[in-house]
């Protein structure tokens, strides 16, 4: 006699790996999340071009990541999901991708404190190049547009504000 649990783990097996993760995702994760997969499969029904229907996806998992809807792993995860890759390199391009990520963000607001002739340390550079955190780095984005020293990027920032001034 078999054991149930058998045909339940063999069935588990059958099921493709990242599937579960993103069913929860859908579950639990933001409402928004849900309209634009609803919204993603409609375009590509009405036969709007792929290019269209994927650069509007894209927009869309940016701004629930810059709203703080949707963490960055996430999104790396969803990315890699539907980036075509096989399934055991995904995981690898999701974490390769959330570092990008977090690098290009500290790039872009070193950039701007510099051409806007903003004064900064290496302190700042090494913090914010190590900073995890996208909802930080986006508010340092925003601050370093209006910036007039490094105390202004980081001023109420727990673990940063001791840079600013420095």
């Amino acid at each position: 006699m078999t054991d149930p649990r058998d045909n339940r783990e063999g069935s588990q097996r059958d099921e493709p790996p990242e599937l579960p993760a993103v069913l929860q995702l859908l579950r639990d994760g933001p409402p928004e999340l849900a309209d634009l997969l609803r919204f993603t499969m409609t375009s590509q029904m009405l036969g709007i071009p792929q290019e269209k229907v994927q650069g509007d996806f894209l927009f869309g998992l940016e701004s629930l990541r810059q709203r703080g809807l949707l963490p960055l792993d996430d999104v790396a995860r969803v990315r890699a999901r539907t980036s075509g890759l096989a399934p055991d390199h995904r995981e690898q391009w999701a974490a390769g991708y959330a570092a990008g990520y977090l690098a290009a963000w500290a790039a872009a607001i070193l950039r701007i404190l510099d051409t806007r002739g903003v004064k900064f340390d290496k302190h700042l550079h090494r913090a914010l190049h190590l900073c995890p955190d996208t909802d930080a780095l986006t508010r340092f984005l925003d601050r370093a547009v209006t910036a007039t020293h490094e105390a202004d990027l980081v001023a109420g920032e727990p673990g940063l504000a001791a840079l600013g001034g420095s």
